[in-house]
């Protein structure tokens, strides 16, 4: 019987016991705060993650990666930092858009920031996953299948069949993309919903990612790059033809509108008493705009947006995303709207 207890206790503080080792998930893995709480984003496969507990079903991981620094917002609840915007901001292995997708973190998720370079923020985050999500302990992680050689053919046959596979597709560069991912080789149609409207389409060789599948159609997500000037907000409240003139007329009514404009900087300050509706010592550009209109605005600049906007000098020409604070400020009428991000010319 004291056999059978002793036992039982060394299983027990096994099952519980810190890990911390870094390990590389097995499978995609929904993420919670706490265990069984709300999903709060999702790991990757292959994801490279600190194992630090497992209780049952359930393993507490640490994961640290590199996020988009505009998309870092104020404190949250005990953590110094959290995810900004509307839609889930992606931790990233290393500080570029190349880097490998690790984790995927909804918006309000708190975070602790370790780090910066450049435009991306380096940072940490405790998640709990399941724990059949982690390699088996003791065992090492599966390694990829070795690729078979293969069987050199008769060359009458190989030059058939090289030339029957040119003539079925056209060759197209090979691209590496995150885990996980798949590509189009000969392009697709980009529709709404399944059997939707159809919005655009997908060159050949295209890198997308998948999020959900539904009777033979799959959600995918394509990152790219195109111009500032061919974009506008898809927020509900954007006012696209919105000029300061009508931010003074309508202050009450331009409230939380979305603007998109060109600006000129004229220098970065810090608010005083005097700027009533600007928090004390709240950085802010003292700017001139919008377009050829020569009013004067004061753009209030956000934690994630400061240390770039200390990058830039007077007189410099940008484009602006902001959300309208007020439309007529006390005690001299100017309006102030809060930056969402900002492009030099």
């Amino acid at each position: 019987m004291r056999l059978v207890r002793s036992t039982l206790a060394i299983l027990w503080c096994c099952a519980s016991a810190p890990l911390a080792a870094q390990v590389a998930l097995t499978q995609r893995a929904p993420a919670h705060a706490t265990p069984g709480g709300t999903v709060i984003g999702t790991v990757s496969a292959g994801a490279k993650v600190t194992s630090r507990e497992v209780k049952g079903g359930e393993a507490r991981i640490v994961i640290e990666g590199w996020v988009d620094a505009s998309r870092v917002g104020g404190k949250r609840d005990s953590f110094p930092a959290s995810v900004g915007g509307k839609i889930p901001l992606h931790v990233r292995a290393t500080p570029s858009l190349k880097g490998t997708i690790l984790a995927e973190l909804r918006p309000g998720v708190g975070l602790t920031t370790i780090g910066k370079q450049g435009t991306w923020t380096h940072m940490r985050r405790s998640l709990w996953i399941a724990s059949k999500a982690l390699p088996a302990i003791g065992k090492p992680a599966q390694k990829s299948p070795a690729v078979a050689k293969p069987v050199p053919a008769p060359p009458k046959l190989l030059e058939k069949s090289v030339a029957k596979t040119q003539a079925m597709a056209p060759e197209t560069p090979v691209i590496a993309g995150p885990t996980g991912s798949m590509s189009a080789p000969r392009g697709a149609k980009l529709f709404v919903a399944p059997g939707g409207k159809q919005t655009g389409d997908l060159v050949s060789g295209a890198i997308v990612e998948p999020l959900a599948r539904d009777r033979g159609w799959v959600k995918v997500r394509l990152e790219g790059w195109v111009n500032e000037k061919d974009l506008n907000p898809a927020d509900s409240s954007f006012g696209s033809a919105i000029t300061a003139a009508d931010l003074r007329t309508d202050p009450e009514g331009s409230k939380g509108k979305i603007v998109r404009w060109e600006v000129q900087i004229l220098s970065l300050q810090t608010a005083d008493p005097l700027r009533r509706e600007l928090a004390k010592d709240e950085p802010y550009f003292l700017a001139r705009g919008p377009g050829s209109e020569n009013a004067i605005l004061y753009l209030a600049v956000p934690p994630s947006l400061l240390a770039e906007a200390k990058t830039i000098p007077p007189l410099t020409s940008l484009i602006i995303t902001a959300r309208v604070r007020t439309g007529r400020s006390e005690p001299a009428g100017t309006p102030i709207l809060d930056l969402k991000s900002i492009v030099r010319r």
